[in-house]
C-alpha cells in the first residue's frame, strides 16, 4: 500500500488553478510502464478498506484490479485522503480514481468522468439506534458527521445545516458516532446498510434523500485510456463480473439502476 502525502497534492492543486499544464499518461504510456496507478481513499468500507497486511480490499479495489487485468497491466492501488483525490488525478499523480466519486460541476472542471456510473446508490441519514430521529430536522442542529470533501458535505452545506463535523472517512465517523461526538452521519444507503449488517449500532433515519451514482475518473484529454477503460467496464458488465463483485462486497447488485433490478 502506498500512502500519498497531503502537502504535495495541495501544492499541485494550487499550481493547476494558476494555469500550469500537466501531461497525463496515455494508454500507450501505461502499457509501456506496465502499471496502472489507481487511487481510492481506503476509508470507505465496503468499497475500499485496508487489510491486516496493509493492502486494500473492497468493491472499488477489486473493480480497479479487474480493469488493470483487462488492460494487460499490473495495478498499483494508492491510498489518499478523499478530499485530495481530484487534485491528484488532475495533476497526473494517478491514472485513474476508482473512488466512488459522484459527478459535480466542480469536479468536471478538473477531471474527466466515464460515460456512465459504475454503480447506483443514494444519500441516506443514519443515526445511532438510541437516537430518536427520522430526518435532519429531527436532529435539531445536533452534529452530523460526513467525510471531508464529499458530496455529503456539499449536500449539508447547501442546505445550511448548522452543525457539520468532518472526518477523513467513514471508519473515523463510525468511531465518532460510538463516542458520542456526532448524532448522525450522511453516507450512502449501501455503506450504512453494510455497516449495520457488520455490527455497527446504527439505523436508517427516513427515506433516501438524493440519488448518488458514482463514476470512475481520469485526467483530461486521454481519449485512448478512457475508451479502453470504458471497454473493460462494459465487458465486466456483460460477463457478470461487475455484478458478482457487487453481490460479494455490497450484498446486492447495485450496478444497474434501481428501476431495472
Amino acid at each position: 500500500m502506498n500512502v500519498q502525502p497531503r502537502r504535495p497534492l495541495m501544492i499541485l492543486a494550487a499550481a493547476l488553478l494558476a494555469g500550469l499544464s500537466v501531461a497525463h499518461a496515455e494508454l500507450a504510456d501505461i502499457k509501456k510502464r506496465g502499471e496502472l496507478r489507481v487511487v481510492m481513499s481506503g476509508e470507505y468500507p465496503p468499497f475500499s478498506m485496508p487489510t491486516p497486511s496493509g493492502d486494500l480490499t473492497g468493491f472499488d479495489a477489486d473493480v480497479a484490479r479487474e480493469i488493470g487485468k483487462r488492460l494487460g497491466v499490473k495495478v498499483r492501488l494508492i491510498r489518499a485522503d478523499f478530499s485530495s483525490i481530484v487534485a491528484g488525478v488532475q495533476s497526473g499523480n494517478f491514472d485513474l480514481a476508482v473512488a466512488s466519486q459522484s459527478k459535480t460541476t466542480e469536479r468536471q472542471r478538473a477531471v474527466d468522468f466515464l460515460n456512465a456510473p459504475y454503480y447506483y446508490d443514494g444519500f441516506q441519514l443514519f443515526v445511532p439506534k438510541n437516537v430518536n430521529a427520522a430526518s435532519l430536522t429531527d436532529l435539531k442542529g445536533k452534529p452530523v458527521a460526513v467525510a471531508l470533501g464529499t458530496v455529503f458535505e456539499k449536500f449539508l452545506r447547501e442546505r445550511k445545516y448548522p452543525n457539520i463535523v468532518t472526518y477523513s472517512g467513514e471508519q473515523e465517523i463510525f468511531l465518532a458516532l460510538g463516542a458520542g461526538r456526532a448524532s448522525g452521519m450522511l453516507t450512502t444507503r449501501t455503506v450504512g446498510s453494510v455497516a449495520i449488517k457488520n455490527g455497527q449500532n446504527l439505523k436508517a433515519a427516513g427515506p433516501v434523500l438524493q440519488q448518488d451514482n458514482p463514476y470512475i475518473t481520469l485526467g483530461k484529454n486521454q481519449p485512448r485510456l478512457k475508451a479502453a477503460v470504458e471497454q473493460a467496464l462494459a465487458a465486466m458488465r456483460k460477463d457478470g463480473t461487475l455484478k458478482r463483485l457487487s453481490v460479494k462486497y455490497l450484498g446486492a447488485d447495485v450496478t444497474v439502476p434501481a428501476a431495472r433490478r
